[in-house]
C-alpha cells in the first residue's frame, strides 16, 4: 500500500457558542482592568513627559481610556455581566518593562513612554477588534457596535502618538 504524500487533513473544530462566550466575558474583564489601569497611569505618564506635545496627546489618551471604561461597562451591562475586571498579566508584564519613573528626563524617556503607550494601544485594538467579531458571533449587536466605536478611538490614539516626532521637537529644542 502506498502512501500519501501529502498530509493529513484534520477536521477544524469550530468553538461552541458557549466557548465563545467564555473568551468572549474572559477578554472583556481582562480588557476592563486594562483600561482602569491605563486610566491611573496616563496621568503620570503626562507628568513625566518632557515633551508638551507627548504631555496632551497621553491626556488626550486618558479622555479615550475614560470613554472606554464606560462603554465597557455599558457593555457588560448588555450582555448581563457585572463589570469587574481580571488583571491582565500581558500588560502587567509590558508595564514591568518599562523604567520612565526612574529614567532622566528627556528623550529617551520620551520615547520609552511613547513606545510603550503605542504597545498598549495595539494590543487594544487587537483585542476590541477580537470581541467584535467575537459579539457579532454571539449576536451582541449593541455589544458590537461599542465595540466598533471602541475599535476607531484606540486607531485614533495610535495615530496620534505615532505623530508626534520626538526627534524634531528635541533637535528644535537644541538649535
Amino acid at each position: 500500500m502506498k502512501k500519501s504524500s501529502q498530509p493529513e487533513k484534520r477536521p477544524v473544530v469550530k468553538p461552541s457558542l458557549e466557548e465563545i462566550r467564555k473568551q468572549f466575558e474572559e477578554k472583556l474583564h481582562e480588557l476592563y482592568w486594562c483600561e482602569n489601569k491605563l486610566a491611573s497611569l496616563l496621568p503620570e505618564l503626562s507628568i513625566l513627559s518632557t515633551s508638551y506635545e507627548l504631555a496632551t496627546a497621553i491626556l488626550g489618551q486618558l479622555a479615550v481610556t475614560e470613554n472606554q471604561i464606560i462603554r465597557l461597562i455599558h457593555i457588560f451591562d448588555v450582555i448581563g455581566e457585572r463589570a469587574i475586571g481580571n488583571k491582565c498579566d500581558f500588560i502587567e508584564n509590558l508595564l514591568s518593562d518599562y523604567h520612565f519613573f526612574n529614567s532622566e528626563s528627556g528623550f529617551n524617556r520620551d520615547s520609552e513612554i511613547i513606545n510603550c503607550c503605542q504597545k498598549i494601544t495595539n494590543y487594544q485594538i487587537e483585542v476590541y477588534i477580537k470581541l467584535q467579531s467575537e459579539a457579532v458571533k454571539l449576536k451582541e449587536e449593541l455589544a458590537s457596535e461599542f465595540l466598533a466605536s471602541a475599535i476607531k478611538e484606540e486607531k485614533n490614539a495610535h495615530s496620534r502618538l505615532t505623530e508626534i516626532s520626538l526627534s524634531s521637537i528635541y533637535f528644535d529644542a537644541a538649535s
